[in-house]
Order: structure tokens, then sequence, then C-alpha cells
């Protein structure tokens, strides 16, 4: 059963230690992901889930293994022009599933693997990293919201 949590738009929810990161994608791979019919959310409402379903990426650039999902340390707040500078275009820009490295690596043993680092030190996000296919974190907060109309 999906556990949901609804925020005030104000909130910072505590998802973990370490960094945070984000997975940016459409509308049919949010409702995938996290079970909501991300349609029916308002722009930049937060929400918690309790479990995130990954299935098998799509998007073969800069992946090390074949259905690779990629994530960024880009936050929720990344502009359409900072997600195209990683391979994030249209519709894919429109939700962000996030869930710290603590999480990720310590609570669901889910090893991120780093792609392309990010070298620009004015600004130091925007760095690409992956993880497996088919991954499914159920232990934890995860953040997911819709950025844009």
């Amino acid at each position: 059963m999906i556990q949901l949590k609804l925020l005030f738009p104000w909130t910072n929810p505590d998802l973990g230690k370490g960094r945070i990161f984000s997975h940016f994608t459409n509308a049919e791979g949010f409702t995938g992901i996290t079970g909501i019919f991300g349609e029916r959310l308002d722009v930049d409402q937060p929400v918690i889930v309790n479990t995130l379903t990954f299935g098998k990426g799509s998007n073969p650039f800069l992946a090390k293994e074949p259905g690779d999902i990629f994530i960024t340390d880009l936050g929720s707040d990344a502009t359409a022009g900072d997600l195209e500078q990683i391979g994030v275009f249209g519709e894919k820009q429109k939700f962000v599933i996030q869930f710290s490295e603590e999480t990720a690596l310590i609570d669901n043993k889910i090893r991120v693997k780093s792609v392309k680092m990010c070298h620009n030190l004015f600004k130091p996000s925007g760095s690409i990293y992956t993880i497996p296919p088919q991954t499914t974190f159920s232990n934890g907060k995860f953040l997911v919201m819709r950025v844009r109309p």
C-alpha cells in the first residue's frame, strides 16, 4: 500500500544524510514510479511517499549498463536550461523524485554510480549518476513533486 503525506509547500523534509539525488520524468514515468497520478498534483506541492519502484530506463545516453536509471544532484529548482545541459528535455522536466544518498545505500542497499561529474566551480551541481534498472526503494522517505505545469 502506498502511503502519502501531503506537505505544506514551505516544508523541508529530512530525506536523510548525504547528497540529495533527483530523478526527473514525465507524467507516465512519475505515475509508474510513485503510484501517484502526477497530473492531479499542483505545481510545487511536495508529497512524501514511502516506496519508489523504478522500471527500466530508456535513455542510453551515457548509460554504463542497459536500462540504467539516470539521476542528478540538481534540485527541484533546476531550470529548464540546467536540465537540458544534462540531457533532460520537454515533458521529462515536469516531475521530480528525490532521495538521499544515505537512504539509497544504507537503507535500501542501492549503490549510486557516478557517470559524469560537473567540474564548474561556480555551479557545483549538474552531475549525472545512475542506479540499476528495476530498483525498488522501500525504506525511507521520498519527496515527489510536480515542478512544471
